[in-house]
C-alpha cells in the first residue's frame, strides 16, 4: 500500500536514510516494512523559536506492512491509487485536419507546441541571440521594437526570477510541466520544493533545450517572424498571415502575452469577442537583501545554507484607499527596465538562480478597475482596450520623467512618503541606470495615495527592513492584461472556431506555472484527449 506521510522534520544537510527514520518512527514501523519513499514536498521552516532551521517534508511512502490509520495522526493518510494522476496518452490523440500554428514562445506557446509539435511563430529572436538585445537596452536604452525584454523567445518571464509559483490544483498538468523543464536542464529539486524558481540564467539555457525538442517530435519554429493578420471565413480560422506568407491553419493558438497590444487590436478589428478586466499598478520597491533576511530568518539569517529569504505582503482597502499587495518577488535581484513600444516604458524585476544579489525588490501594487480606464482617453479605438490606454498613459509619463531614453525614474522611498522630491539617488543600487523622478506626475492619484498609506504598514512586518534604505522606480504596469479574450470551457474562441487564445495575453493566467499548464490544456482540447 502507498501511505502519504506530512510534516517530516529534517536537517538541512538530511540524506535519505535520516528520512526513511523519520518516516519509520512516525508510523511506529520496521524499517523492512518501508520497501521504498518519494519525497513529493519539501518547504523551509525557519521559524525564531527553533534552535535551528529544518526542512518538513511530505513523503509518499511504499508500505509492506499492515497498518491501522486510524490510530495514525491526522498527517498521516493512504494513498488512493486509483486517484493517482495518470500520465498523458498522447497515443489516443485524434487526427488533425491541418498543423496547427502557435503564435508566442512564452511558457503557454511552448507547452502547448511540444504537445502538438506541429508549428510554432515566434516574433523574436532564440534566448541566447535575445540576451545580447536585452544588454543593449539595459545599458544604453537601444529598444528593438520586436526583439526585447518583453518579447522573444521565453517570453517575457525570460527575463524574470523563474518563479513556479503554482496556485492551480491542476497537479498533473503541473507535474508534467516541471518534469519537462527536469529534463531540459531545470534542478530537479523544483519537483518538491515548496516555492521552486529557476533564475534567468538557469532558463537561458532551459529554453534552447524544450525548443530542440520540439523540433525533434517534428514541429518547425520560426524566429522574427510576427502575426500580421488573421483570415477568418464564417467564423472559424481559415489561415493567418506572417509578413506577406499566408499560412493555411484550422487551429491558431495565441499565446503572444499581455504585452503583445497589436495583437489586442487585430482582434478587435476582426470582432473576436473580448472584455475588460480588472489589472493592478503600483512601483518596485527595492532593499537591501540582508535586511529581508534578517525580518524573515532571524537568528538564522547568516546561514548559507537557507539562502536568500522572500516575502508575501498583502492590506486590506480602508476608506479613502485601495487594497494593495507584493507582486513577483526577487530575492537578491535587480531592477529591469522594460519596453516594447517607443516612448514608453515599464519595470520589472529579475534574480538569477543563486539569488545572492545585494538587493532584493518586488511589485507594490493597488488594483486597478475597469471603470478606472475612463479617467484616460482611450486612444486605442475600440473601447474594449480602454485598459490599454490606461496603462500607456502611465508608461509614457514614465518614459518622459526617466529623461525620454528608457532610464527608469526613481525615488527615495522616505521622500516619496513625505512628498518630497528625491534630488540624489545612492550610487549603490541595483538599476543604475534610473534617475531621480516625482512620481506624483507618473502615477494616478488613487495609486499614489494607497501607497503612501499602506506600504508603511506592510513594511512593518517586517520589521527589520529600515525606510530610508528604501528605493522605489516606476512604473509597474504590467502585472496582468486587462483584456481578457473570451473562451469556452475548452479553451476555444466562444465566436471564432479554431482560435484558442492561451496564457497570460488571453487573461486567464498569472504567472509561469498557470500558463504553462493553460496552454497544455488547450493542446489536449484540440488533439482531443483533456
Amino acid at each position: 500500500m502507498k501511505i502519504l506521510v506530512r510534516q517530516i522534520e529534517v536537517p538541512l544537510d538530511f540524506s535519505q536514510a535520516v528520512v526513511i527514520n523519520a518516516v519509520a518512527s512516525k508510523l511506529k514501523a520496521n524499517l523492512r516494512e518501508i520497501k521504498a519513499i518519494e519525497i513529493i514536498r519539501k518547504s523551509l521552516d525557519a521559524r525564531p523559536w527553533r534552535k535551528a532551521p529544518v526542512y518538513i517534508l511530505a513523503v509518499e511512502v511504499d508500505y509492506l506492512g499492515k497498518i491501522n490509520l486510524k490510530k495514525l495522526p491526522s498527517n498521516v493518510e493512504e494513498v488512493d491509487e486509483k486517484h493517482i494522476d495518470k500520465d498523458l496518452d498522447l497515443s489516443k490523440a485524434k487526427q488533425l485536419s491541418s498543423r496547427p500554428v502557435v503564435v508566442g514562445a512564452g511558457p503557454a506557446g511552448l507547452m502547448a507546441a511540444l504537445l502538438l509539435a506541429r508549428a510554432l511563430l515566434e516574433r523574436g529572436s532564440k534566448a541566447e541571440d535575445r540576451s545580447d538585445t536585452v544588454k543593449q537596452f539595459w545599458e544604453n536604452g537601444k529598444l528593438n521594437l520586436n526583439n526585447n525584454v518583453l518579447f522573444g523567445e521565453g517570453g517575457a518571464g525570460l527575463f524574470s526570477d523563474g518563479k513556479l509559483t503554482a496556485r492551480s490544483k491542476d497537479r498533473r498538468r503541473i507535474r508534467l510541466f516541471f518534469e519537462e523543464l527536469v529534463k531540459a536542464g531545470a534542478d530537479s529539486d523544483i519537483l518538491i520544493e515548496a516555492e521552486p524558481h529557476l533564475g534567468s540564467d538557469i532558463l537561458l539555457r532551459i529554453i534552447p533545450n524544450l525548443r530542440n525538442e520540439i523540433i525533434l517530435n517534428g514541429g518547425e519554429i520560426r524566429y522574427n517572424t510576427a502575426l500580421t493578420s488573421v483570415k477568418i471565413n464564417n467564423n472559424c480560422i481559415e489561415s493567418i498571415y506572417a509578413g506577406n506568407e499566408e499560412i493555411k491553419t484550422d487551429y491558431l493558438l495565441l499565446a503572444t502575452g499581455h504585452s503583445a497590444r497589436d495583437v489586442y487590436w487585430l482582434l478587435a478589428s476582426q470582432n473576436v469577442s473580448m472584455e475588460t478586466k480588472p489589472t493592478a499598478i503600483g512601483i518596485r520597491l527595492e532593499v537591501p537583501q540582508k535586511q529581508i533576511n534578517k525580518s524573515q530568518f532571524r537568528q538564522f539569517a547568516d546561514n548559507s545554507k537557507i539562502g536568500s529569504a522572500s516575502y508575501k505582503l498583502t492590506r486590506k482597502a480602508e476608506d479613502g484607499v485601495r487594497a494593495c499587495y507584493s507582486f513577483c518577488m526577487c530575492p537578491g535581484g535587480q531592477v529591469i527596465a522594460c519596453a516594447n513600444e517607443e516612448n514608453a516604458l515599464t519595470t520589472n524585476g529579475m534574480s538569477l538562480s543563486k539569488r545572492d544579489g545585494k538587493y532584493g525588490n518586488a511589485a507594490f501594487i493597488v488594483p486597478v478597475e475597469p471603470s478606472d480606464y475612463m479617467s484616460v482617453k482611450n486612444t486605442e479605438k475600440y473601447e474594449v482596450l480602454s485598459g490599454i490606454s490606461f496603462q500607456k498613459n502611465i508608461e509614457e509619463k514614465a518614459f518622459v520623467s526617466g529623461g525620454s531614453n528608457f532610464s527608469v525614474p526613481a525615488m527615495n522611498l522616505k521622500d516619496y512618503l513625505n512628498k518630497k522630491n528625491t534630488k540624489i539617488l545612492p550610487e549603490d543600487r541595483s538599476c543604475l541606470r534610473s534617475v531621480p523622478a516625482s512620481f506624483d506626475d507618473i502615477l494616478p492619484d488613487f495609486v499614489n495615495r494607497t501607497l503612501r498609506h499602506q506600504i508603511p504598514h506592510m513594511l512593518k512586518e517586517l520589521n527589520n527592513v529600515n525606510i530610508d534604505d528604501a528605493i522605489i522606480y516606476a512604473a509597474e504596469t504590467r502585472s496582468s492584461s486587462p483584456v481578457r479574450i473570451l473562451r469556452d470551457n475548452n479553451c476555444e474562441s466562444v465566436n471564432v472556431k479554431g482560435l484558442f487564445p492561451i496564457g497570460e495575453g488571453a487573461g486567464y493566467a498569472g504567472g509561469i506555472v498557470s500558463s504553462a499548464v493553460d496552454g497544455m490544456k488547450a493542446a489536449e482540447s484540440i488533439l482531443g484527449i483533456n
